[in-house]
């Protein structure tokens, strides 16, 4: 899972979590909401393959369903968006916070259950991961674009 956004990116940069709990408000006004990948023709069944779903059900917490596949082995993993905040009018910072990781493998690792903090940046219709922090460990600066899929 993580080498999805580690390979792909993925803040202190945070200015604030949403301000009065409203996760979903600033994913919806960014344009966050549905699935994103860096190449959405590429299917399930390809041996590589990456996308992530931003979606927040009515009455329900906002979440990043992730599926990220290299050398055959998809990793799905589910997290909760602890947190979103416009940085400016062309970012938005969000949290997430790992509640199920799934390999088709079998194994785990540790870093399947890192919490991070992302920054994407507005880029015309494209959205790009410009920051990534694991908790515990320093900001990496990232340079990798997502378009928006169809479904």
């Amino acid at each position: 899972m993580r080498i999805f956004f580690g390979a792909l990116l993925a803040s202190g940069v945070f200015s604030a979590p949403a301000f009065g709990g409203d996760i979903e408000g600033p994913m919806k006004q960014f344009g966050l909401m549905g699935a994103w990948s860096s190449n959405c023709s590429r299917e399930l069944s390809q041996p590589t393959m990456d996308r992530v779903t931003f979606a927040a059900p009515s009455g329900g917490e906002a979440t990043a369903t992730i599926l990220d596949k290299h050398g055959g082995v998809l990793i799905t993993t589910v997290d909760q968006v602890t947190e979103s905040a416009l940085v400016a009018s062309d970012e938005i910072g969000i949290g997430l916070h790992p509640v199920t990781v799934t390999r088709s493998d079998g194994k785990t690792s540790q870093h399947d259950y890192d919490n991070m903090h992302l920054v994407f940046q507005k880029v015309g219709v494209r959205i790009e991961v410009v920051r990534i922090q694991f908790e515990g460990l320093p900001e990496i600066q990232r340079s990798v674009f997502f378009e928006k899929c169809p479904n």
